[in-house]
């Protein structure tokens, strides 16, 4: 009876993660390039095999269940919607490519393709972050008519002032994400970096978030009714607990 609380009490809380994921998904789907995070969860049972090694604990090979729990998230690469806006500093990557940024904290990689001009005329985010180039340096773009091919690059009135350096990876799922629509290469797989060649750069277009806000709301709604049914659960087991000890006090 006791695992019973246990895993009606674990099925709430992995609800609570998993609507707080949905939750983030929709409250960004008119974010650029947003990508959908999709939570992944576990029964208690694996998880307690795959730490056996670690604890030096014997598990057999089958075992009851034990609830389950949210281990992580996953971003779904499919692609937005593409929308024309006619800017010349719009951006959309059509293909697996990232946007490579200098920040304070080190190169970042994004898909968001709404860029500016900084205060010095550098080609950069929303947020500051300056483009780099297939040079590793920011490009320049002061001038009037800038021209930006579909292999990034980037003309200003007529003169090349630099390439526009679109990478991909090998296991993009192995991105660590950031704020701002930032994506971080670990050491782990910063080593599997290349040239997107498979990629192509819109000039006068943006991606738009893949969140398919109708099945996000489903998702939420079909949480909800999860996260009841194990809270009556929970107090279906409580009750009988507490009907159980008051009998066996009884008796005694």
């Amino acid at each position: 009876m006791i695992t019973g609380l246990y895993i009606s009490a674990g099925g709430m809380v992995s609800t609570e993660l998993r609507h707080s994921v949905y939750a983030n998904n929709i409250a960004n789907s008119a974010t650029v390039a947003y990508k959908s995070q999709v939570p992944v969860q576990l029964g208690f049972y694996p998880l307690l095999r795959a730490s056996a090694g670690k604890f030096k604990i014997a598990i057999p090979n089958s075992a009851p269940g034990g609830g389950v729990k949210v281990v992580e998230t996953y971003p779904d690469w499919t692609l937005g919607p593409i929308r024309k806006t006619d800017n010349p500093l719009d951006l959309a990557i059509q293909g697996p490519g990232f946007l490579v940024v200098q920040t304070p904290k080190g190169e970042r990689y994004t898909k968001a393709g709404n860029l500016t001009r900084d205060s010095e005329g550098y080609l950069s985010t929303s947020q500051g972050y300056r483009v780099l180039g297939d040079n590793n340096q920011p490009i320049l773009v002061q001038g009037t008519n800038v021209n930006i091919a579909t292999d990034g690059n980037v003309t200003v009135d007529g003169v090349n002032v630099g390439r526009i350096q679109c990478v991909g990876f090998a296991h993009p799922e192995r991105l660590l994400r950031e704020g701002e629509n930032l994506y971080y290469a670990s050491e782990d797989i910063v080593g599997e970096k290349t040239p997107s060649v498979d990629s192509k750069i819109m000039q006068g277009y943006l991606e738009w978030s893949n969140i398919k806000l109708p099945y996000e709301m489903i998702k939420m709604t079909l949480g909800l009714r999860s996260y009841e049914a194990n809270q009556r659960v929970l107090v279906t087991f409580d009750e009988s607990l507490g009907r159980l000890i008051d009998q066996v006090g009884l008796a005694g």
